[in-house]
């Protein structure tokens, strides 16, 4: 197999991702989304965006976890967890091209497919159908930041911790519970503490 097949191959992840929100891609259209791509490594701990720099890409999390990061009242608060597969950027940043306020930390060693942003908009001239990937995306984007921010903004701890259970039960193998406490707002002590009402509550 070439390099450049297996390049391709290598991409079937994504488009499958993609195809499940926006509906099928003709070939002539996936072949110039395919052009963009490149493939990223990262170890544990790498941090793919750093606080007060500005967000050219958008990734696509093939392998691995990572979690954004906020700095509130110099407190660091991760505020997003993401299990592959899954596609994401920091939209403020990207769209605005303004430095972010979030940080970007692989929790595993991570896998990616990424896209430079100015790259994927250049196409939309060329592509219609590309150009609405780009539109579907970021509406998908801003629904779940929308829900997000509700669940962060008038949930209790407890209410959050349920969120998470039924909206995204595999952060809780993936994530240091000391993170998913920030997410929570509570010290890792009470989610211990929590976390064992919780089961005591099932049996």
């Amino acid at each position: 197999m070439s390099s450049l097949s297996e390049h391709y191959h290598q991409l079937i992840e994504m488009r499958n991702y993609l195809e499940h929100i926006v509906g099928a891609i003709p070939e002539k259209d996936w072949m110039l989304f395919e052009e963009l791509a490149f493939q990223e490594h990262k170890k544990k701990g790498d941090i793919i965006l750093d606080f007060n720099k500005k967000c050219r890409h958008i990734w696509f999390l093939k392998k691995g976890a990572v979690r954004k990061v906020e700095n509130v009242n110099g407190i660091m608060r991760t505020t997003h967890f993401y299990v592959a597969p899954f596609m994401f950027t920091v939209y403020r940043s990207l769209l605005r091209d303004v430095p972010s306020l979030m940080s970007i930390i692989c929790e595993e060693n991570c896998e990616f497919d990424v896209i430079a942003y100015a790259e994927l908009t250049k196409l939309y001239s060329k592509s219609h159908t590309i150009e609405r990937i780009g539109r579907i995306m970021a509406e998908h984007q801003y629904i779940e930041e929308f829900d997000l921010r509700r669940v962060l903004l008038n949930f209790d701890a407890l209410q959050r911790y349920e969120y998470l259970e039924a909206n995204q039960p595999e952060i809780f193998q993936h994530f240091q519970l000391k993170d998913i406490a920030t997410f929570l707002g509570i010290t890792p002590v009470s989610l211990s503490r929590l976390r064992k009402v919780r089961w005591n509550n099932r049996q």
